[in-house]
């Protein structure tokens, strides 16, 4: 029987600089504090998964240069377990790295992203395992690596998980409603599972999930049914700071509040919906109720807040599950 994730697609170094507030052009902002992490979607979902103490194995597939951004990088991503040979390194590339300014105050984020070696990602070069044993492949993320994204490379590479047997997910990042519609509308039939943030979702479904400047819950339903309407195989998910809702094709379908995060335990939010698809995977991995996949999700991007960086404060996942019970939850 098949087991385990193996997770591929654009790896990056996020530099964490947390600010005391968002300047205008030409004036002054000053940084607190700077943390360097290894990021990127497939990264943080893997080890997201190794910190909520999955019980099969995780893989991660991305490319680095062989600079010190790129030596950084495979540094931490060992130190949270995951195999450095999983990782090609691309000789004169730079490692693709993102600036990312948190305001100390507020969480609120801003990205500057440079491309970097991500920019020459094959397909080729994010397949599984030959070994064939790992039950989902997961994919992140078009719209931020410029030869997948021209040459419908992410496609090839959803296709050839599905050939091979495996069960696919995809992730994305936010890019702009037009190229997301683009990009991703298409790799919805070669999807398996989807989860998505409200903003990603409003995109390609064409649902306004806020109504009267709350996320809605019924809307958000509504979004995951037309996710599998436009393809996706078996789940589609979306997310919100407010909650998430979730549905299968079989017609499972689930709603819950986030976590009553105290403000003093929020450091930063980079990071967070890398977190809750980790622990959405890790449920549907083990076919938990979408209830409970959607609980363990909320408990892990709680948990993942008590740090600048993307992973490092998630807690396994029954502590997870322990903090979300001892802070309660949002009304949703």
């Amino acid at each position: 029987m098949r087991s385990g994730i193996h997770l591929a697609g654009t790896v990056i170094l996020d530099i964490v600089h947390v600010v005391d507030l968002w300047p205008a052009e030409e004036q002054l902002a000053l940084i607190d504090h700077s943390e360097y992490g290894a990021g990127g979607p497939p990264h943080n979902a893997a080890a997201a998964l190794i910190k909520l103490g999955a019980g099969f194995p995780v893989t991660c597939r991305g490319v680095v240069g062989d600079d010190a951004y790129g030596a950084i990088f495979l540094k931490q991503a060992e130190a949270y377990g995951l195999a450095r040979a999983g990782f090609l390194i691309e000789s004169h590339a730079i490692t693709s790295h993102t600036h990312v300014m948190t305001v100390k105050a507020s969480g609120r984020r801003t990205f500057f992203h440079h491309a970097g070696v991500n920019a020459r990602l094959t397909p080729d070069m994010l397949a599984a395992p030959p070994d064939g044993r790992a039950r989902i492949f997961y994919l992140g993320a078009p719209g931020i690596a410029a030869g997948m994204d021209a040459q419908n490379g992410w496609a090839e590479a959803l296709a050839s998980a599905r050939a091979a047997g495996h069960i696919t997910a995809l992730e994305l990042v936010s890019v702009p409603p037009p190229d997301l519609r683009r990009l991703v509308t298409p790799l919805l039939p070669l999807t398996d599972i989807a989860v998505f943030n409200d903003s990603e979702a409003q995109a390609l479904t064409g649902i306004t999930l806020s109504v009267n400047g709350r996320f809605d819950r019924e809307a958000a339903l509504a979004a995951c049914r037309k996710l599998l309407d436009l393809g996706v195989g078996q789940v589609a998910a979306v997310h919100h700071p407010a909650g998430a809702a979730a549905r299968r094709r079989t017609g499972e379908s689930a709603a819950a509040g986030s976590v009553k995060v105290p403000p003093q335990d929020i450091v930063g939010t980079v990071g967070a919906g890398d977190a809750f698809y980790g622990g959405m995977l890790l449920g549907l991995h083990e076919d938990w109720p979408l209830a409970d996949c959607l609980a363990l999700a909320n408990a892990a991007a709680a948990t993942s807040l008590a740090s600048a960086t993307t992973s490092a404060s998630i807690r396994p996942w029954r502590d997870c599950l322990a903090y979300a019970g001892a802070c309660g939850l949002n009304p949703f």
